[in-house]
């Protein structure tokens, strides 16, 4: 990659030699392929000049009088380490080439050389300059993109731009919501008045930037502009890079000189357009981030609400179930009644005798657990607690929602078919939650098999691979094919208005769910349907 042609007068080269010719020589073909040429006949002088001036590129004499070349290439990487030098030979031994070149030389070449050779040398030298640049500023992007949110972007990019473009202040501007450039981060600027000069001149220069529609150094030709600061506070014209992007142009970076150092050259200008490219993205990357950020808290948000809503939604259902169950629990508890109020009675009377009647007593107890398992049991199910998941049994579970529903179920002649398996695992789930979701399909089965003639509820439960399956089966007329997959939808019913809200199915499957599990419905083989509760089984 050659250092094109116009930016060669940017390329300043120091030769060092003690024959004049050779100097003049390399001064003027070098000088006629455009760069910018400067020569000295000793060490001592180069030095001096190195500490006054930066240079891109030596070349140096290996065998001079006072000074030799290789002291003089230890004291030129002292002064600077990252400047390229070219050594020449004319009678030095190859010991004492090599010797040069671990010293840090590039290269070396050898008395007499065409014109040719040399700047071919030349071009080498100040395109591993030029990678050595590129590979800083990969560096640096590295460094760049591994900050994510804008306070520690911001402060990072100006201390790096001053570092890799040996700036002496850095600023960046970035437009606020309403469009105006206000300063975000800087580096080097002292006062207000500083800052506020810095803001006027990006103000043209972002200006002149979206007029001509150029993304690069646009502030480099607004003379009229940077004369009055060059003047008043001792500067180079300075750098200043527009930060694009697809929206637009976000900003600008800002990067200037005291007027004792050197100005930036092209190959500068160049690395800085590179560099605010890399700001810009990084920018973006962290506007995202944030918004991301944003984003998350606001999904956060709406998943609280969400759930409150829900379990208020599986409150609202259960008491909805409680209400219907509490009449359905009273008739169930006026046939145990009946017959506890019945024996105490006989009890009571004189002409009774318990001893020829050894068993009422027994019967009197039997039926007055029945009574209390029924109410232990509503009042369990009815109980308003935080949702704590314990390993349970479903067969269980199963077993003590049938005892809520067994007197609707008797009064509407459902046969009820148990098909257990006796080694089903645990399963990880809030028994009270689990009740819920086994009450609202046994519900839903007993309103599907109303008005069919010898109606069957088969309740299956089976181990399978790593799961728990627990089916409800009818015999009842089923759910049109183009309802199925609406089934579980919220407010979504098939029963007559009236008949419910067309929350159960919705609130269980969201249960379900919940315990990490799935809920199915199909129709039946022959008729009827076939609701399906999976969920995971605790391993033993």
């Amino acid at each position: 990659m050659a250092i094109p042609i116009s930016l060669r007068k940017d390329v300043k080269i120091l030769v060092i030699d003690d024959e004049k010719g050779l100097r003049d020589m390399l001064r003027q073909e070098l000088g006629a392929e455009g760069y910018s040429v400067t020569s000295v006949e000793s060490g001592t002088e180069a030095l001096d000049l190195l500490k006054q001036s930066r240079f891109d590129l030596v070349i140096s004499d290996i065998k001079m009088a006072n000074m030799d070349g290789l002291q003089v290439l230890e004291a030129i990487k002292q002064v600077d380490p990252g400047i390229e030098v070219i050594m020449v030979t004319g009678y030095g031994t190859i010991e004492s080439a090599v010797a040069a070149m671990k010293k840090g030389a590039y290269d070396f070449v050898q008395k007499p050389f065409t014109l040719d050779e040399m700047l071919n040398l030349v071009e080498k030298a100040l395109e591993k300059a030029e990678l050595k640049a590129l590979v800083s500023l990969y560096e640096t992007s590295k460094a760049i993109f591994s900050a994510l949110k804008a306070h520690d972007l911001l402060p990072m990019l100006v201390e790096n731009a001053r570092r890799f473009l040996k700036a002496d202040d850095v600023a960046i501007m970035l437009r606020d919501d309403r469009g105006k450039l206000r300063l975000r981060a800087s580096i080097g600027l002292e006062g207000s008045k500083a800052e506020s000069a810095r803001l006027e001149l990006a103000e043209k220069a972002v200006a002149k930037a979206e007029e001509t529609g150029e993304r690069t150094l646009a502030g480099l030709e607004l003379d009229e502009t940077i004369q009055p600061l060059i003047a008043e506070e001792r500067i180079h014209p300075p750098i200043l890079s527009p930060l694009p992007s697809k929206s637009g142009i976000l900003g600008i970076l800002c990067a200037a000189r005291k007027a004792g150092s050197d100005p930036f050259t092209g190959t500068e200008q160049w690395h800085a357009c590179v560099f605010a490219s890399q700001v810009s993205q990084a920018i973006d990357n962290a506007r995202l981030y944030e918004e991301l950020e944003r984003k998350l808290e606001d999904l956060k948000e709406a998943y609280a609400k969400l759930s409150i809503t829900q379990n208020e939604l599986i409150r609202s259902e259960k008491l909805a179930g409680i209400g219907r169950l509490a009449s359905e629990v009273a008739h169930e508890l006026n046939n145990p009644l009946t017959v506890i109020i019945g024996l105490i009675e006989l009890l009571l009377n004189p002409a009774y005798r318990s001893e020829d009647h050894p068993g009422d007593l027994n019967t009197i107890r039997e039926q007055s657990l029945r009574c209390r398992r029924i109410v232990e049991n509503l009042l369990e199910f009815a109980h308003s607690r935080p949702g704590e998941k314990t390993p349970v049994q479903p067969n269980v579970i199963l077993d003590k929602t049938l005892e809520l529903v067994e007197y609707d179920l008797k009064a509407s002649g459902v046969r009820v078919v148990k098909d257990y398996d006796s080694g089903l695992p645990l399963v990880r789930a809030d028994p009270v939650q689990l009740q819920q979701v086994f009450l609202n399909l046994i519900n839903n089965v007993r309103d599907a098999l109303d008005g069919i003639a010898e109606p069957s509820l088969i309740l299956r439960t089976r181990s399978q691979e790593g799961a728990v399956r627990i089916l409800f089966a009818d015999n009842g007329r089923g759910i049109p094919k183009q309802l199925l997959g609406r089934i579980f939808d919220p407010f979504f019913t098939t029963k007559e208005v009236g008949q419910g809200p067309g929350l159960g199915l919705s609130v269980s499957y969201g249960i379900v769910r919940d315990h990490g599990g799935e809920i199915r419905v199909e129709n039946g083989s022959e008729k009827g349907s076939i609701f399906c509760v999976q969920l995971p089984a605790l391993s033993a």
